[in-house]
């Protein structure tokens, strides 16, 4: 397990001295403050805070708990209210670390989600962001892998609300840790290295270690063990420097398995050994077993099969006793394996097909292509060819399907999350509407008093009962207009969104055509292994455009990274002379500004097919993302240094093609539909580049899409 365990009490991990000379100052605070208040409260945090006994700090837990539920059931006063839910919430969080480090998960998962209610109820961001980090956390440890990237994604939803860095630093080292699982080695390292500059401004030698441990597990993933021991090692040195014995028996675990898979068995004795005598001092049966396995892998490598078989065993029952499928199903595998060998085909045949099933629970298609595959030869020994056939074309399926299925899967959930805060906002701006209607009605009410007084001053009560009957009547007649005039502008909205639809439909046909075209040529120039590099891009980027195509807008970020993979692709079609830039002003908000998908993609390749696919020499595309001055719409700029339009326009004539740029059309279409408020001209506008010779040396190409 890598993700880190968040609690009040069990963030610090500092010098056992220093430890004890600021809970003795901290105590006798406490000894001198009785009062059961917020102070009191603020002293049992900072104990808990410095305290590293468990058994001692979850007493002060308690009684912090107590005193923010007495509190709350008498306090009048809402900003003191506020401040003891947020007690409330992070000695929740404490009692859900105490449960987790005490390897009853399931607790620990209730109170977490606990914390996380009590933490939302005041918008306390960085409270709830913590406690759906801690459910996600102790989903890893029962190696429910899905669950953990759901709860880590809404955690760092939150955490960027928060604005607290550090919280947030280390969402993204555990968003990485889980991509990385997943097989997503692009986003493990975009994550990281996020979180890897964060915690470096921060000068926080813990989280440095957590992104560290995290690069050495993409590079495990990768098989270049060289890198990651590289990795380990930094952590290491940071354990060792903190006295975290926890993170300590981790990094020797994983540093002995690297190890050994580097087959360096000597190092890997070395740490295994150390991660084994800290492990049982810790009476940690997760390290316990984890140790025992890489004795096995150990024995194993040296063909002493009794003793791995010895090691692999214990192993299993220790996984078996703490509910941790994954480790089991992986230790059960190598045991079939193990039996296999042995020819003690029953005993495979239970523990392969008990790894298999586990794998299919789990979610790990990794371990279910390898259960098959010692499945498949267990069969074909007992001359059972038909299952032997049948898991043999498993193994297969799930090797050249791995990655997709995973993927698949966390885009049905970003789906499912992406309609879920839609129908969220929608009624936010129900009670928004409902709201300004209320302010308005008041506004005209009193408006209503003053034209009475008025006219009680200069008439008769008969003129002014009059007048107010008169004005009643106009206000009911303006009223039904307004709703009128509403129910007009909601049905040309729904009108306008429609058409954006349907076009944006039309559009992901026509960049799949071209994709697949661009494959299709290198096919039939017999470069297969670029052709297979090309087919990988593609599939990725039709999974990511798959994503988009329900959404009616998605952020700057989502684009660029869109954009990124497509010149990726296209790159691998030119020579090593195709280059490519993609910026973005500082003015804009990668996450916050939004612009309808599949909108700048068009361009970029028109930009390649009649701009850089006839000139020779080197060849670039810069791409700039920015904003006008009053924030209205998005300025995009798109400039290659092809042969500009004019001789395009001469080749394309020469090769007598009457084909339509479909993409510009609706492009412009897509662009007028959005400009019906701010009447904006120039949507779409073509420049040619030239030089002093007024030779043309490229196009400028630029786009304005209103916000």
């Amino acid at each position: 397990m890598s993700l880190r365990i968040f609690s009040s009490a069990l963030c610090l991990m500092l010098c056992p001295v220093l430890f004890a000379q600021s809970t003795n100052a901290i105590a006798k605070k406490l000894k001198n403050h009785p009062q059961k208040d917020t102070l009191r409260c603020f002293l049992l945090n900072e104990i808990i805070e410095a305290e590293t006994d468990q058994k001692v700090w979850i007493r002060y837990n308690q009684e912090l708990q107590e005193i923010a539920v007495a509190q709350l059931q008498q306090e009048k006063n809402e900003r003191l209210k506020n401040v003891y839910t947020k007690y409330l919430s992070i000695s929740y969080n404490n009692q859900g670390a105490f449960h987790l480090y005490n390897e009853s998960y399931e607790k620990a998962i209730r109170l977490y989600k606990k914390a996380f209610h009590t933490a939302s109820g005041i918008n306390y961001h960085y409270g709830s962001a913590l406690a759906l980090q801690n459910v996600g956390t102790a989903f890893d440890y029962l190696g429910k892998i899905d669950s953990t990237l759901v709860y880590m994604k809404k955690a760092h939803r939150l955490a960027l609300l928060s604005k607290n860095k550090e919280g947030l630093a280390y969402v993204l080292t555990d968003l990485g840790y889980i991509y990385n699982n997943l097989g997503n080695s692009s986003l493990a390292i975009r994550y990281n290295l996020q979180a890897l500059q964060l915690f470096e401004k921060l000068k926080n030698l813990e989280g440095l270690e957590r992104t560290n441990f995290a690069l050495g597990r993409i590079f495990d993933n990768q098989n270049d063990y060289k890198t990651s021991i590289l990795y380990y090692l930094k952590c290491l040195e940071i354990n060792r420097k903190n006295n975290d014995k926890e993170r300590l028996v981790l990094t020797l675990n994983s540093l002995a398995a690297a190890n050994i898979n580097a087959d360096n068995i000597s190092e890997a004795v070395k740490c295994n050994s150390e991660a084994f005598q800290l492990a049982s001092q810790m009476h940690n049966i997760d390290f316990i077993a984890t140790s025992h396995k890489n004795y096995g892998d150990i024995y194993w490598k040296q063909q002493q099969l009794e003793k791995a078989q010895s090691n692999y065993t214990i192993a299993a029952e220790l996984f078996r006793k703490i509910n941790s499928d994954v480790n089991y199903s992986k230790v059960a595998i190598k045991l079939a394996t193990i039996y296999y060998t042995q020819s003690k085909l029953i005993q495979a045949q239970e523990l392969g097909l008990a790894g298999y099933h586990l794998a299919l629970k789990t979610n790990f298609p990794s371990d279910q292509r390898n259960a098959a595959e010692i499945l498949s030869q267990i069969f074909a020994k007992q001359n059972d060819y038909k299952k032997a056939f049948d898991y043999k074309a498993m193994a297969y399926e799930i090797s050249e399907k791995i990655y997709f299925d995973e993927s698949k899967d966390i885009a049905l959930k970003a789906t499912y999350k992406y309609e879920s805060e839609k129908k969220e906002a929608s009624i936010k701006a129900l009670h928004q509407k409902n709201q300004i209607a209320e302010l308005e009605s008041k506004r005209k009410t009193a408006m209503l008093y003053l034209v009475v007084l008025l006219f009680i001053a200069i008439t008769t009560t008969a003129y002014v009962l009059f007048s107010r009957f008169k004005e009643k009547k106009k206000n009911e007649i303006l009223q039904n207009q307004l709703r009128e005039a509403e129910k007009l502008l909601e049905a040309e909205k729904k009108v306008t969104e429609s058409e954006l639809k349907a076009l944006k439909s039309q559009m992901n046909p026509h960049f799949i055509f071209n994709a697949l075209n661009s494959i299709q040529m290198q096919f039939m120039y017999g470069d297969k292994l670029v052709a297979n590099e090309q087919l990988n891009n593609f599939t990725y980027l039709t999974r990511q455009i798959l994503e988009v195509s329900g959404k009616k807008q998605i952020t700057i970020n989502d684009e660029v990274d869109i954009l990124t993979k497509y010149l990726e692709l296209e790159q691998l079609r030119f020579s090593k002379d195709f280059s490519y830039t993609i910026s973005v002003s500082e003015h804009i908000d990668e996450d916050y500004h939004k612009i309808p998908p599949m909108l700048i993609q068009p361009i970029v390749e028109n930009s390649l097919k009649h701009g850089l696919m006839h000139k020779k020499g080197a060849k670039t595309i810069q791409v700039h993302f920015d904003i006008d001055a009053i924030e209205t719409h998005i300025i995009c700029t798109v400039i290659d240094n092809g042969i500009g339009r004019a001789k395009s326009a001469e080749i394309k004539a020469k090769n007598n093609s009457g084909h339509l740029s479909f993409s510009t059309g609706s492009i412009i279409q897509r662009l007028e539909l959005l400009n019906t408020k701010l009447h904006l001209k120039n949507l779409l506008e073509y420049q040619d580049i030239t030089d002093a010779e007024n030779e043309v040396t490229g196009t400028n190409t630029t786009i304005r899409i209103p916000l």
